[in-house]
């Protein structure tokens, strides 16, 4: 009998025991550097303390992420408690690129130029110096550098004109000198005409963005 209440007693004393370390564990920190060295390997936030945490303040595209003929400027301002020294950016969450030039103090601004035609979804992390990460901002780059293209055929007795583009065709402009230029509003990736339904001597199209062909004469 008095076996069993010394088993009793021993195994509530490492019941107290545990609870104890584990409540010591928690306060002390340990726990939130445990997760801090899985978050600096796996860029995860959850169950952080929030002021560890950099932050992505807001991000300027000079695009509105709409389709622009010309270069994207993606302006990054972050903000975080300790120094910031990375900043990360993917087009996939997965495959991630560094800048790290520029980069080291609590308030940043940093700027990423692309310049080739690309459509893709971009996101932004940044880190500090303690290895914590942001948040991934998102938003999108689109550039569409490509003219249109104009091709003239004969069908028969008819001329044909094949009008295309990568992205969406917006105008179709005509002219008798090739100076003075007229435009009717069109849309679609591809269009289609013969001479009788322009009867012009040169023919251009216009993108969505303003990209322009090479004229092109009808004969």
């Amino acid at each position: 009998m008095q076996k069993d209440k010394r088993n009793i007693l021993i195994f509530t004393g490492v019941i107290i025991v545990v609870v104890f370390l584990s409540y010591f564990i928690f306060t002390s920190g340990v726990t939130g550097n445990l997760r801090a060295s899985i978050k600096r390997l796996s860029g995860s936030t959850e169950d952080y303390n929030v002021n560890d945490l950099p932050v992505i303040d807001f991000v300027v595209n000079s695009s509105g992420e709409e389709f622009v003929n010309t270069d994207v400027a993606i302006t990054v301002n972050a903000s975080s408690n300790s120094k910031i020294d990375r900043l990360y950016y993917s087009f996939d969450m997965e495959n991630w690129k560094v800048i790290k030039d520029d980069l080291n103090d609590t308030e940043i601004t940093s700027k990423i130029v692309f310049t080739d035609d690309m459509n893709e979804e971009l996101y932004i992390i940044v880190e500090n110096e303690n290895g914590y990460r942001s948040y991934a901002y998102k938003t999108s780059v689109k550039i569409d550098k490509e003219n249109p293209k104009v091709k003239v055929s004969k069908d028969g007795d008819d001329t044909v004109i094949k009008a295309s583009d990568n992205n969406e065709l917006k105008y179709i402009q005509y002219s008798y000198d090739n100076e003075n230029w007229d435009e009717e509003e069109i849309s679609g990736e591809e269009l289609t005409l013969t001479k009788k339904d322009f009867n012009y001597k040169y023919v251009r199209v216009v993108d969505m963005v303003g990209n322009i062909s090479k004229e092109v004469e009808v004969k």
